[in-house]
This record gives C-alpha cells, sequence and structure tokens, in this order.
C-alpha cells in the first residue's frame, strides 16, 4: 500500500515538473518573440496604475472627498461659502512640507479606510490648524499682520495678539478665527473677544482694556435722529470718559460653567486632579485648539436698544421697584403725558441710563456738579431756573383747575370737557410726580397742552371761543436766562453776551438751531470789528484758520512749516483797507504786494486763487461721492462706520481748513495739507472699495 502511495506521488510529481519545465521553455520563447509587445503591455499596465494612484491621490484632496462623511457635509458648505473657497483644504489642515504633508495623508487614509470597513466616523470633528499654515507662502504673510484690519467697527491689530502675551496667554491664529460652523468657515466669533477683554478674575476691579484700545474715537458730528446731531468730541475735551455714558454696555461675566470638563473628559484620574489656570490656558487654548466659550459662558458687548424706544431702563430696574419711579422714567423718556406728542430727552436718546448722574449721591449738589462735568460753566444754576419756572407753572395750572372745578361744580357739562379736566388733572400729577427737570422741554410742552386744555373747558363754560397757545422754544427763556450778565471763552477772548445779544431772536445771528445745539457760526461780525479801534479784538481771535496756514500748524499728522512772511509781515500789512475802515477787495490785496515786491509778483497770487478753486473742487467732489458710499453702507448696517467716518470727517476738516486758511497764507504748507487729503481719499476709496467685494478691509494708519 506504502509503495502504491510512493508510486502516485511521484508521478504527480514528475507531471507538475514536466509542466512547469515546458512551460517555462514555451516562455522564454514566447517572451523572446514577443518581447516590445510585452514591454510595451506592462509599460500601459504601470501608466495606468499611476494616473489611478495620483487621481485617487488628488480626489482624496478634494472638498468632494471631504464631504463624504456626512457630518463634514455642513463644514464643506461653509466653506464654499467662505472667503477660502479658492484654498483646497489641505492647504490649510496640513502643515507646510513634504514631510507634513505625507504624514496628513498616512493619517487621514486611515481615518477612511476605517469608515469604509466599518461605516462609523467621528460625531464631532475637531481640526487642530496650525498657525504656520495660515502665515504659510501665498496666504497670510506675518509682516502684513501689523497693518490695522476694521473688524465691526473697531480697528485690529494681528500682531498685538499673537506676537504678545495677552492676559499672561499665548494665543494662536485659531484662538480667534473659531472653526464653528456659523455660515462662515473659519469664522471670527466677536465672543472670544468679549470674554478675554471683559472677564474679570478674583480680585479685579477694572475690565482688561479700556473703550480707546479697540474704539476710535468718534470724530465729527453723528445724526442721532433727524432732530438731534451729536459730537463726541466736543465732550472728550472735557476728559468725559466713554463709559460714563456708554453703561450697560457688556451682559455677563463668563463664569466657568458647571460640569463643563465632562463634555470632553472621563477619565477619573484628569477630573480629580487640580490645575492651574495657566495650565489650563496653556494646554486648552496653545497647545490644543479650543475656543474660549466651550469653557466660559459668553459676555455680550452692545450698545442696547434706544431708550426712548424701549420700556424702561437696565439699570435701575436692577434694584429698584420701577413703580416708584415709573413717572420719572416715562418723563426722562418723553411719553405718558395726554395730548402732548413724545419728547425723549436726548440723554436718553444716546441711551445715557439713570446712574450717569445719580450715581454720585443723592443731594442737590452732587447732581448739580455732574451738568457741569460735562456740559461745563454754562450749566451753571440752570437747574435751579428750571425748578423755578416748573413750580410757578405748577401752582399757575392747579390753580385753574381747582377754580374750573369749583365753577362747574354740579352743572351739568359734556362728559367730553369733564374728560379734558381729568386730563389736565392727570398731565398736572404727572409733572409733580416726573420732576419736570428729568426733560425740561417735554415738561413746558406738556405745561402749553395743559393750559390750553383748561383755556378751551374756561370758554366752553363762558360760551366763548377758546384762545389756544402753542409751546416754542426759547433759548433764553428756559436754559440761558443769565447769559447776558456772563462772559464765555471765545477764541483767545472773553466774549460778553450783553453787548451783543439784541433779544432773543438774535441767538441764531451767531448760533446753530436747537437741532445742533450750541454750534458758533459767524455772521458779519466783520461789520463791526473791521477798523481802528474797533473792539478789543486782534485778527487772530476770528480768523484762527487763516492765522493757523499762516504758522504753518493746524493739521495733524504734518510737521510745523511757517509761511516765509511769518514774524516778519504782520496781517495788517497785507489786509490795508480794513485797517482803513474800507471794504476789502482781491485788487486791493494784490495792490499791497507790489508794495514790497516786484511788479507782477501780484500775478502769483491769481495762481494760488486758480490752484485753491481747482484743487477744492477736485477734492470735494470726490470727498463727496465717498461720503455718499459710507452713508449708503452705514443705512444697509444700520450703524456708524466709525472707522470710515474717521478718515473721511479727518479729510473733510482738512478740506474746510485749507479753504478757510486760505492758499495764499502759505502755499508750501497748503500743498502738504493737499497731499495729505489726496492720501486720505486714496485709502478710504480702497477700504470702500474693499468692504464691497467683501475681504477684509485693511485700515490706512497714516489717517
Amino acid at each position: 500500500m506504502a509503495e502504491k502511495t510512493q508510486g502516485t506521488n511521484g508521478s504527480m510529481y514528475q507531471l507538475v515538473r514536466n509542466f512547469l519545465r515546458d512551460f517555462y521553455r514555451e516562455s522564454k520563447k514566447g517572451i523572446r518573440l514577443h518581447k516590445k509587445g510585452i514591454a510595451i503591455s506592462c509599460a500601459f499596465f504601470f501608466l495606468c496604475i499611476v494616473i489611478f494612484l495620483v487621481a485617487l491621490y488628488k480626489i482624496t484632496e478634494t472638498a468632494f472627498f471631504c464631504g463624504i462623511c456626512h457630518n463634514m457635509k455642513v463644514y464643506v458648505a461653509s466653506w464654499k461659502a467662505s472667503n477660502h473657497r479658492e484654498v483646497v483644504c489641505i492647504k490649510c489642515h496640513y502643515k507646510p512640507g513634504l514631510i507634513n504633508h505625507l504624514k496628513g495623508k498616512w493619517r487621514d487614509g486611515q481615518l477612511s479606510m476605517a469608515y469604509f470597513i466599518t461605516g462609523k466616523s467621528p460625531t464631532k470633528p475637531h481640526a487642530e490648524i496650525d498657525d504656520l499654515s495660515c502665515l504659510q507662502s501665498g496666504c497670510h504673510r506675518k509682516e502684513d499682520l501689523g497693518k490695522g484690519v476694521v473688524f465691526k467697527n473697531v480697528i485690529f491689530n494681528h500682531l498685538n495678539h499673537v506676537d504678545v502675551m495677552k492676559r499672561e496667554k499665548k494665543l494662536r491664529c485659531t484662538t480667534c478665527h473659531s472653526q464653528i460652523v456659523q455660515g462662515t468657515h473659519i469664522l471670527v466669533t466677536d465672543v472670544e473677544c468679549f470674554i478675554c477683554h471683559f472677564y474679570k478674575t478674583k480680585g479685579q476691579k477694572e475690565f482688561f482694556t479700556g473703550c480707546r484700545s479697540c474704539h476710535l474715537e468718534a470724530k465729527g458730528d453723528i445724526k442721532v435722529n433727524p432732530a438731534f446731531i451729536f459730537n463726541h468730541r466736543l465732550y472728550m475735551n472735557r476728559g468725559i470718559k466713554c463709559e460714563e455714558c456708554h453703561i450697560n454696555v457688556i451682559i455677563g461675566d463668563g463664569h466657568i460653567r458647571e460640569n463643563v470638563c465632562l463634555e470632553c473628559h472621563n477619565k477619573r484620574e484628569i477630573l480629580e486632579a487640580k490645575y492651574t489656570p495657566e495650565f489650563l490656558h496653556r494646554n486648552h487654548v496653545t497647545e490644543h485648539k479650543v475656543e474660549c466659550f466651550v469653557c466660559h459662558s459668553p459676555i455680550k458687548h452692545v450698545i442696547p436698544e434706544l431708550h426712548y424706544k424701549s420700556i424702561e431702563t437696565q439699570q435701575c430696574s436692577q434694584c429698584h421697584q420701577m413703580e416708584v419711579h415709573s413717572d420719572k422714567i416715562s418723563m426722562y423718556l418723553g411719553k405718558g403725558a395726554k395730548s402732548v406728542e413724545e419728547t425723549p430727552n436726548r440723554m436718553a436718546i444716546i441711551n445715557m441710563d439713570c446712574g450717569v448722574c445719580h450715581s454720585k449721591g443723592e443731594n442737590k449738589a452732587d447732581l448739580h456738579g455732574t451738568c457741569k462735568e460735562c456740559h461745563g460753566s454754562l450749566t451753571d444754576s440752570m437747574t435751579d431756573r428750571w425748578e423755578k419756572i416748573l413750580k410757578d407753572r405748577e401752582v399757575e395750572i392747579l390753580r385753574d383747575i381747582l377754580e374750573l372745578k369749583n365753577a362747574i361744580g354740579q352743572k351739568k357739562v359734556d362728559r367730553k370737557w369733564r374728560k379734558k379736566l381729568d386730563d389736565a388733572l392727570y398731565n398736572y400729577t404727572f409733572l409733580l410726580n416726573g420732576n419736570g427737570i428729568h426733560n425740561i422741554v417735554y415738561s413746558m410742552k406738556i405745561i402749553e397742552a395743559t393750559k390750553n386744555m383748561l383755556r378751551e373747558i374756561r370758554a366752553k363754560s363762558e360760551g366763548k371761543l377758546p384762545q389756544y397757545s402753542q409751546f416754542k422754544l426759547s433759548c433764553t427763556d428756559i436754559c440761558h436766562g443769565n447769559i447776558g450778565e456772563r462772559k464765555v471763552p471765545f477764541g483767545s477772548v472773553s466774549f460778553p453776551h450783553e453787548v451783543h445779544s439784541e433779544g432773543e431772536g438774535s441767538c441764531q445771528n451767531c448760533h446753530s438751531p436747537y437741532s445742533n445745539h450750541g454750534k458758533t457760526v459767524y455772521k458779519d461780525c466783520s461789520n463791526c470789528h473791521h477798523g481802528e479801534g474797533s473792539g478789543k479784538v486782534s485778527c487772530k481771535d476770528c480768523h484762527r484758520a487763516d492765522e493757523k496756514m499762516f504758522n504753518g500748524t493746524g493739521v495733524a499728522g504734518l510737521e510745523v512749516m511757517k509761511s516765509p512772511m511769518h514774524d516778519k509781515v504782520p496781517c495788517a500789512d497785507c489786509h490795508r483797507s480794513i485797517k482803513e475802515g474800507k471794504k476789502e477787495s482781491l485788487s486791493s490785496i494784490k495792490d499791497t504786494c507790489v508794495r514790497c515786491h516786484k511788479k507782477g509778483y501780484e500775478a502769483k497770487v491769481d495762481d494760488w486763487i486758480k490752484t485753491a478753486k481747482d484743487t477744492l473742487k477736485v477734492y470735494k467732489s470726490e470727498l463727496s461721492v465717498l461720503e455718499k458710499d459710507i452713508a449708503a453702507m452705514e443705512a444697509r448696517e444700520d450703524r456708524h462706520l466709525v472707522p470710515f467716518r474717521k478718515i473721511s470727517y479727518e479729510a473733510r476738516e482738512d478740506l474746510n481748513f485749507l479753504s478757510e486758511g486760505m492758499i495764499a497764507h502759505n502755499p508750501v504748507y497748503s500743498k502738504a495739507i493737499g497731499e495729505k487729503i489726496a492720501k486720505n481719499l486714496a485709502a478710504l476709496k480702497k477700504m470702500i472699495q474693499e468692504k464691497k467685494e467683501g475681504k477684509p478691509v485693511i485700515y490706512f494708519a497714516g489717517s
């Protein structure tokens, strides 16, 4: 039996051996005969494999491949809608360099293989983008990060946050450019800004930085509503801090949410250990990309809704039962009286809460002192005047109400007139409880409306036609009643109102209307002050722009460039006709030139005037177009674009100075001013274009 088995195996072996030998011989023979064809076939198949691998390599780097996982689709969609949509995923998600690229491919290949085999993928993708990916060639150069960027109406500087330790913490690009999905990939969410800037550690009284670290000074006039123009500079010049008016702008404290660690960690040894804040921030913020809001509760930083459009002020309601002060709040907000149009206090219109005045004590002296801090000496005794006016008017109204009640008595009077009497009594009570000082203009309107109600009732009871009166805002009757007795600083002189005022109607000879309250304008001053000995004033007291132009000062950002005639030729030597009491003209000025200069020098004056007209015409036209663009953007966003306005206001101020100061007073300095205006307009034009195109707006730091 064994021999039979061996014989069978031996036969099988021989058959296989003979087959392989014959196969080898025939293959060798076939290769020799078809060597060229086989080489071409192998090369073709090799090429196909290479093409397949390259295609696979490229496909795996596309957004399409990244979006295969269902939980990645929302990230891919946000990327397509972002400014980075032209940048492939791996450009950011892999560190620069071939080795890092291959490491990333190997890691992602393992994840993709696991996904295809198991059908499962991570439920919460968490990518960490290295700073080198952002700063690599062709992306964001580090030298460009020093330029200010307009972000949500503030000026942001990257190097101040990335290169400098903030609150003893090292930040990364992705600390602020979070990878959360809110419609835009790598979106900058301001919650991180607020948590860092407004989070108070134990024992810390003030916030980390002040308003001016982010916000530019709001230059120029701002139209708050159609009838009210506000200018920040007038108050900032008096040292008023932003937070004295802008209160209740920070909501939340950024505390660490309870059990927040359990959302990421589940190991007992980690949860029971104690760590310092420095270690936690270094491990989460610096070494690993974890957003601040993951651990901290959010902090909001907003200007709240305008008070005169809301129900009540916020600060007082935190401590007080608002029923106690409801009439005072309504008075301040300018609503609640019968038959009187709503007239909010201007302080309410710009969102100033009760604490602005009432935070420094409740006695009368303290309250009056807060007025002077913001408004200067012009408010001296003003509130005392209001109190007296209101008290006298309230006594008159109460007397008329009581007389009418006694006169009507038990008579049958139309219900309509009894209701009017009730409304008059309501207004009187509202005036008392609301304390009319909180809104003097509204109070005077209430008084006038209530008097008209009582006149109408009296006339009806006597069978006569009522005589109505209309409230008219008066400068001296309510506020500036003692202005004639006072002198105020004006230029370098002490201006006496008594000499210049000629009754109530004369105020607007020098001052703008109530809508642009307090602005001084010049009208016909020269009728009195030009000529010998007319008033104790000098040229520079009124012609300040001319004097500054002559001195080569007055424009921020330019070095002093005095006129060659400075300290050599006084004003009267050129403006001789004014000194002689005559009317000045261009020809009279040119006549004075030839007294000192050669014949023909007066032609330079014509050249200067022509240059001035042409320059001003071009700049005014360009600036007007840009200001319209800014106004349109502000209307769309419903806010003042301060970085844009700062440059436009500065260009407008320089343009006005160039116009008022006269080029002929200092041609060299005027040329420098024109170059600065041109630079500002070019920068503003570029910023507006970047804004329209949705690009990051680079702020012109030289403005």
